[in-house]
């Protein structure tokens, strides 16, 4: 079964963002970010339960999961009913609880 994915306007500009701020050392490192970052993306519409259930203070992020990019930092996306909804994609080490709890609502 295939589900829709959907993606959340400040997380498509977070993709262009990091693409921009790697491309200032490396072109091509850029353009394999955004490579593997659509193929993650693509990947949740066949399997969209994978990833790791992220364990955040606010009740209205309660669905939020992250997966990984292979190769690359984590990109974090929620559940809602059969849809995958990508809210950002944001390095694993930075406070985005504020960021994404903005987008749910």
């Amino acid at each position: 079964m295939r589900h829709r994915v959907r993606r959340h306007v400040e997380g498509e500009r977070h993709i262009v963002a990091l693409v921009a701020w790697i491309a200032r050392d490396s072109r091509e490192v850029a353009f394999r970010f955004l490579d593997a970052v659509e193929s993650s993306i693509t990947s949740l519409r066949f399997m969209p339960g994978k990833g790791s259930p992220k364990q955040l203070d606010d009740p209205l992020l309660a669905n939020m999961r992250s997966w990984a990019v292979t190769g690359f930092p984590n990109h974090l996306y929620e559940m809602r009913g059969e849809d995958v909804f990508v809210l950002a994609v944001v390095h694993g080490a930075r406070q985005y609880e504020r960021a994404l709890r903005d987008r749910v609502k």
